[in-house]
């Protein structure tokens, strides 16, 4: 019997959380006799390299969508390409992760005489669909045969507000946990401290995301200066790239922050880096599951976060760390200052 043939379908492989699940997915579920194979529908992304499979394996195009019909726009050439790989690698499953590959891997689909089952991944993108948007999407959600929600926060929009027809259920993300206790015993801590002029005495909030609206960033440079005043040691670590990176450090700068706090940019060192905060802080203004937060509590960080999305339902309030309204400085400043200063929880 020849094995269950899946293919995964995203926009890309920049970096992201959506973007490290489906890498981990690749890595972990071909040990469980499965055929897999990639679609990338925008390039490849800066963490493609990563994806270990056969080149012949992937189908790596750039969709030019363009109007087809009246308030439409699609590409029918890439529709072709994408059929023409699930016909010759006989596809039996795709794994489609947010609402692009839907459409697009739906749409393939249902082009070829033994159609695949289609299994649709929601992440986060329902949070930003609003009002006609959202209604958009439950038209498209009839390409979908099964859909995972990573989040009971996000199954309940799909069912409740978008009504979707397709049966949700809730699989929550997961991640390598030994991969990040290894960097607990590594001697990463020191080092990475010393790289970025940080002293032991000091205590360090840190983060490492793409700075993008969503993570609410300019929040936390407002609350900073407030927190430094109450805990004179902390110190701030904002790793990670994005449109906003530079609009972000400017604001710290003229808050007056300094080297208070620290840009130091993309990293793949993630648990080495990591390892070297005192607590994780993630002021998001809405998010699926992050796997941010799942690292840090891997790695034993007391965490200062956004109540939003599935975040409550990873991070416990008072056990875990602290949960505060989103774009809310003051209640940042409060829950930071109370950490800096108990650093137990």
């Amino acid at each position: 019997m020849s094995k269950p043939n899946v293919c995964m379908v995203v926009n890309n492989l920049e970096v992201g959380g959506l973007e490290k699940v489906v890498l981990s997915l690749l890595d972990r579920i071909g040990d469980h006799g499965f055929d897999l194979s990639l679609i990338c529908l925008d390039g490849e992304g800066r963490l493609f390299p990563e994806v270990k499979l056969p080149r012949s394996r992937c189908l790596v195009i750039t969709k030019d969508l363009r109007p087809v019909l009246p308030g439409l726009k699609s590409d029918p050439e890439a529709l072709l390409w994408i059929r023409r790989f699930f016909h010759q690698r006989a596809v039996d499953v795709v794994h489609v992760h947010n609402r692009a590959p839907l459409i697009f891997a739906g749409m393939a689909a249902r082009l070829l005489r033994n159609r695949p089952v289609v299994v649709y991944s929601e992440h986060n993108q329902i949070n930003r669909a609003k009002g006609f948007d959202r209604r958009k999407f439950g038209y498209y959600a009839h390409l979908a045969d099964e859909m995972v929600a990573v989040s009971h926060d996000l199954r309940r929009i799909l069912v409740d507000d978008v009504k979707v027809r397709a049966p949700v259920r809730v699989i929550h993300n997961g991640i390598d946990g030994a991969r990040f206790t290894r960097a607990l015993h590594s001697g990463a801590r020191g080092r990475i401290r010393a790289e970025l002029g940080i002293g032991e005495q000091d205590f360090v909030f840190g983060c490492a995301v793409v700075h993008i609206e969503q993570k609410g960033l300019r929040y936390l440079i407002e609350a900073a200066p407030e927190v430094l005043r109450r805990a004179p040691e902390a110190r701030f670590v904002v790793a990670g790239d994005g449109p906003l990176r530079g609009e972000l450090e400017q604001r710290a700068q003229a808050a007056g922050l300094g080297d208070r706090m620290i840009f130091p940019g993309y990293r793949s060192d993630v648990p080495d880096l990591v390892s070297a905060f005192d607590a994780y802080v993630l002021p998001s203004l809405w998010e699926g599951l992050p796997l941010a937060l799942l690292e840090a509590l891997a790695l034993g960080k007391p965490i200062v976060a956004s109540r939003v999305g599935g975040v409550p339902e990873i991070v416990e309030h008072g056990v875990d760390g602290f949960l505060v309204p989103p774009g809310d400085p003051g209640a940042l400043v409060e829950h930071l200052a109370r950490v800096a200063r108990d650093g137990e929880l």
